[in-house]
């Protein structure tokens, strides 16, 4: 079964199917029009959603390590057939999983040395496999062979044995046959709209922000930019010339303007910085580079940015300096730093800092000065900081960071205050009132008291990819998600301290 959003975690942007994670790779019906099941494939890794068509609620989820590239309904039955590849171009492995819709019981098969694809059911009794592997010389192999079952219902993990089936070579007469299926976003959108939903399929929210007036801002595909209102009506948009949309955004202390880093359309040529209105989305400033680059900013508005894209040397213009610096408010440049080793001057990009903070290659913490000459060595480390915060306290000033485990540090000089492993990657964090929001990569939001490191608050999110988190003024924890779902998440005071309901 899968997970169902928290009663006080909300949808902004709320659409159905978000399971898929905005990338919907086959799309099938059960014959009888009661079950929509779904796949989405990234490499290596898959996720089969199986939904009710009456309401779109997800019954079933199944994740894979292997690619769930194909999937088919038995005709009369409430049973889905999934074929499995592991990708892998030398040594393959696959396997068939059979789930019942109805009562959720489920069954793998696997093969040590083949991937399925496709499955096929050809009637009632007999399913079809496609197997696929590569030999040792780099030639791809297929063959093909059929199950037939009276009774297809409540198997067993040894009711099949793949590695037994026999098998013929595709030919003239028995070619590879792949079913004709519709493509799965127009397939998606049409049965939301018999639900009275709609689907548009934008999602990856790579960057999101609540402004103190309830409304929200928030990057996704196609999209470098967009405002929401507090009740979750859309108010405008800014197009982006990228199918990836904006990256980055660093709101300005006012609030009346947002700097935001979209990359082109083709991001190792282009990137875009743009200065947004947030009362009407007004283009207020846009700066460009040839190159792929990454935003960094201080709380005063003083931003810059860092090549990222190592080109091949000598085929192509001298490169720029790969560290500008702008004032605020627009495009001007006051300072730049140009390292031989554009990896030896790396930003932290430190959420709500008011420094530049980079990384030396050996080890150092650095605050960079806005005219780029000077450069102030804060402390060492031995290992990336991850994710960056700063806040300003009870316990006075600090950075708060993460990959694994959570660390408090004085400001600045780097002492370690408490650090505090954790079960899982961190993904995002953010500070706000004492408290430390760190989203994981498990699908968790925990909430710790940034003074002492205790656990406040931990809370299971739905399974929608969380990509980043902002903790709003208002106490709103906003989680953005790769299904394009935007949580909103309301926080309480717990014993003193602000923690999540």
């Amino acid at each position: 079964m899968a997970d169902r959003p928290d009663s006080h975690s909300t949808p902004l942007h709320d659409q159905p199917f978000p399971e898929l994670l905005g990338y919907p790779c086959q799309v099938v019906i059960s014959g009888d029009g009661q079950w929509i099941a779904g796949s989405s494939v990234m490499h290596r890794y898959s996720r089969v959603a199986v939904y009710r068509a009456a309401d779109l609620s997800c019954v079933h989820l199944l994740t894979f390590t292997e690619e769930a590239e194909s999937i088919a309904f038995h005709a009369t039955l409430p049973l889905l057939a999934i074929g499995l590849d592991n990708g892998h171009e030398y040594g393959r492995e696959g396997g068939l999983t059979l789930l019942e819709c109805d009562t959720g019981h489920r069954v793998d098969f696997t093969d040590p040395a083949w991937g399925i694809e496709p499955v096929r059911w050809l009637d009632d009794r007999t399913l079809e496999l496609t197997f696929f592997a590569v030999d040792d010389g780099g030639d791809h192999l297929t063959t093909q062979a059929t199950v037939v079952r009276e009774d297809w219902l409540g198997l067993t993990s040894d009711a099949l044995d793949l590695t037994a089936l026999d098998r013929t070579l595709p030919g003239p007469e028995n070619p590879r046959v792949y079913d004709d299926v519709s493509p799965p976003q127009p397939l998606l959108r049409t049965l939301a709209e018999r639900a009275g939903r709609r689907y548009d399929a934008q999602g990856g929210v790579r960057a999101v922000a609540g402004l103190d007036d309830g409304r929200v801002l928030a990057t996704r595909m196609h999209v470098a930019v967009e405002c929401w209102a507090a009740d979750g009506s859309a108010r405008w948009s800014v197009p982006a010339l990228s199918a990836s949309g904006g990256t980055r955004i660093e709101v300005a202390a006012d609030e009346r303007s947002v700097r935001v880093a979209v990359s082109g359309p083709d991001a190792r040529v282009r990137t875009d910085f743009l200065l947004v209105d947030t009362a009407d989305g007004t283009v207020l400033d846009r700066h460009s580079v040839p190159f792929s680059a990454a935003l960094s900013a201080r709380t005063d508005g003083i931003w810059a940015i860092r090549d990222t894209y190592n080109r091949s040397f000598g085929t192509e213009p001298p490169t720029p300096p790969n560290t500008q610096i702008f004032a605020a408010g627009g495009s001007d440049r006051i300072g730049s730093v140009h390292m031989p080793d554009r990896y030896d001057l790396v930003p932290l990009q430190a959420r709500r800092c008011p420094e530049l903070l980079y990384g030396r290659s050996g080890g150092n913490v650095v605050a960079l000065a806005p005219d780029g000459a000077i450069e102030s060595v804060l402390f060492s480390v031995d290992v990336p900081l991850g994710r960056v915060v700063y806040a300003s306290d009870a316990a006075g000033a600090a950075l708060l960071h993460g990959r694994t485990e959570l660390v408090r540090r004085d400001f600045p000089s780097g002492e370690v205050l408490w650090s505090r492993p954790l079960e899982s990657e961190v993904v995002d964090l953010d500070s706000r009132a004492g408290v430390l929001h760190v989203l994981c990569a498990d699908d968790s939001l925990v909430s710790l008291d940034a003074v002492d490191g205790t656990v406040l608050h931990r809370r299971p999110l739905p399974p929608y990819q969380p990509l980043c988190l902002h903790a709003a003024s208002d106490g709103t924890i906003l989680v953005g998600t790769s299904a394009g779902q935007i949580l909103r998440c309301p926080t309480t005071r717990v014993q003193g301290r602000t923690a999540e309901r």
